[in-house]
């Protein structure tokens, strides 16, 4: 099977992950299959689940593809590039019996007869510009102003959201270079190039298609949809690192250890989170383990006021909030959660969440949006993993009390067309006078609504009528530093979150609140998140009649629980509110 590029990042990124895969010595002498490679490189890479996979996979394809085209324009000479992972050009090295193998997205051999490797990831751009690290150069190409203690700190951190994919392309030069040095090309080690591919975050779709699909030349102002990053000068910092990370992996493969510690290389509850997490982790309790303490990440001070991370406590083998001392718990936050769980009892600050309901005008609009978030913008005016909206939810409520169904109105795409304009004015016709248009987490509602407003400038006004009403109902529960201060609250109180009950486990989710103000629940529908909405949606042109119909209504029914649920929950609030005097 080999050491693929994958397998080295996930097996040195903890000492245990290679028995804990259980795989023998054999395996690592034999020949990788490229599509095993294939596999372990886009679910590796995808940073999503295994279903919203499915339906990317073919967007992440096409990025491979655009950026063949479109690097023809930066390099000369000859380029290889193929879907099949078996046709890409392959480079191996064994070292002490281990078979080490990559394959290259695309391989460059220019003019001159030296070589570029363009790994293509299908990230955007920003995450690399916005570090200002980045100058585009006379070529278009973006490389590394200098290499400084801030470039090294962050760059050669793999686990930076930038510097993972500098730690990717660098496994590859690692491979590639020993490659070449077991060909006798020594010359090419020096002047081979290596590049990242990626999404221009700056790009436009400017709303051209032939034969309907999406053509994406130039946009109007004259951005490419890929963007270059050279990255040979960071990656060659990178190789004695690599060099003792491999030697150090094949220690612990000559080892036998059946221990496991956890530390921040499991990537806990984040998307790139380590396959065994099940495993090393089976010990935390479903409900309030230690990671439910709010801002663990900060992590917590023993008796000697030494500093313990969440991990720390983990192999010390405790494992629930309650196993923690309380003396470890620096953080009001964290002690009042403590006191929660221990008392069963909730907290409240019933003042503060007077003041925030009494902000709240009728009429209410409570609405939430779906939105499909593709990495290669597919309608006018979107740029790439837009959230493309396709459908909402509206309960109106003209007094205190309203009704599910007869109060409800939506709209939701019926094809994979765009129905986006549709949407907008249905949108303005339903929220035509002052009040409060409620939503759960107003960040994400407000950049749909501006994004839309600049897409369709002639419903400007009124989305931007629409957006000006927006109230936050998660600020009346989790809190809001800005908002509560304006009231006239202490910095202290303003920074408290308002109400706590041991349910919640940390989490401010709608989907947990919810149950703590009435008997509704998720669990019951057909589609129950936001990913299955999505991967609903997306799959509507390829559906039968009976399928479509199915999957329509339970889109329907979802959204609509999204509103319903701001309405109980807001209901719940106000009678918590009633008989407060302030």
């Amino acid at each position: 099977m080999a050491i693929t590029k994958t397998k080295f990042i996930n097996y040195t990124r903890c000492p245990y992950f290679f028995h804990l895969d259980n795989l023998s010595r054999d395996d690592l002498n034999s020949k990788v299959s490229s599509q095993q490679y294939f596999d372990e490189e886009y679910k590796f890479n995808s940073d999503i689940s295994d279903s919203q996979l499915e339906v990317m996979l073919p967007y992440y394809k096409k990025v491979e593809e655009i950026a063949s085209e479109i690097a023809k324009n930066y390099f000369d000479g000859s380029f290889s590039f193929a879907y099949d992972t078996k046709e890409q050009e392959c480079f191996e090295c064994r070292i002490n019996g281990n078979l080490y193998a990559c394959y290259v997205d695309i391989y460059n051999e220019t003019l001159d007869g030296s070589i570029n490797i363009i790994e293509v990831k299908a990230t955007t751009s920003d995450k690399f510009i916005d570090t200002k690290f980045f100058q585009k150069d006379s070529r278009g190409i973006y490389s590394l102003l200098e290499i400084n203690d801030r470039v090294i700190k962050k760059l050669l951190n793999r686990f930076d959201n930038c510097g993972r994919y500098i730690y990717d392309i660098a496994i590859q030069r690692y491979i590639i270079e020993r490659d070449l040095y077991k060909n006798g090309l020594y010359d090419l080690i020096d002047t081979t190039r290596y590049f990242l591919a990626v999404l221009n975050s700056d790009y436009v779709f400017n709303g051209i298609y032939e034969n309907g699909e999406p053509v994406y030349s130039k946009d109007e102002n004259g951005n490419d949809i890929i963007i270059f990053i050279d990255v040979t000068d960071i990656t060659k910092l990178y190789l004695d690192i690599i060099d003792k990370q491999r030697k150090n992996l094949e220690q612990i493969i000559n080892e036998n250890n059946n221990d496991t510690k956890v530390g921040p290389y499991c990537e806990y509850k984040k998307i790139t989170e380590c396959k065994h997490k099940d495993f090393c982790f089976r010990n935390l309790p479903n409900d309030n383990s230690v990671f439910s303490y709010i801002d663990s990440h900060l992590g917590f001070f023993d008796e000697n006021n030494y500093k313990l991370s969440i991990y720390d406590l983990i192999n010390n083998k405790q494992y629930s909030m309650l196993d923690v001392p309380m003396s470890y718990l620096k953080r009001k936050k964290n002690i009042i959660q403590r006191e929660v769980v221990e008392t069963n009892k909730i907290y409240y600050n019933l003042n503060k969440i007077k003041s925030g309901v009494e902000l709240i005008k009728y009429p209410i609009y409570h609405l939430d949006f779906e939105t499909f978030p593709c990495p290669l913008p597919r309608f006018k005016g979107e740029r790439c993993y837009d959230q493309s909206v396709f459908q909402f939810s509206l309960h109106i409520e003209d007094e205190q009390g309203c009704d599910k169904e007869n109060s409800h109105y939506d709209f939701l795409a019926k094809t994979n067309n765009d129905e986006r304009e549709q949407l907008v004015k249905h949108l303005c016709s339903l929220i035509n006078r002052e009040g409060t248009v409620l939503v759960y987490n107003s960040n994400f509602e407000k950049n749909r609504l501006s994004e839309l407003a600049n897409i369709f400038p002639e419903y400007k006004e009124k989305l931007e009528f629409i957006n000006s009403m927006i109230f936050d109902l998660l600020d009346i529960i989790k809190s809001n530093k800005k908002l509560y201060m304006s009231l006239g609250y202490s910095e202290e109180e303003s920074s408290m979150f308002n109400y706590y009950h041991k349910d919640m486990n940390g989490s401010f989710s709608i989907k947990k609140i919810l149950p703590l103000f009435s008997d509704l629940s998720y669990k019951q529908l057909n589609v129950s998140n936001g990913v299955e909405a999505l991967v609903t949606y997306s799959k509507f042109d390829k559906m039968n009649k009976d399928e479509y119909t199915e999957a329509y209504n339970a889109l329907v029914e979802y959204c609509k629980q999204d509103t319903w649920a701001m309405v109980e929950i807001l209901h719940g609030l106000q009678e918590l509110s009633k008989n407060v005097k302030l």
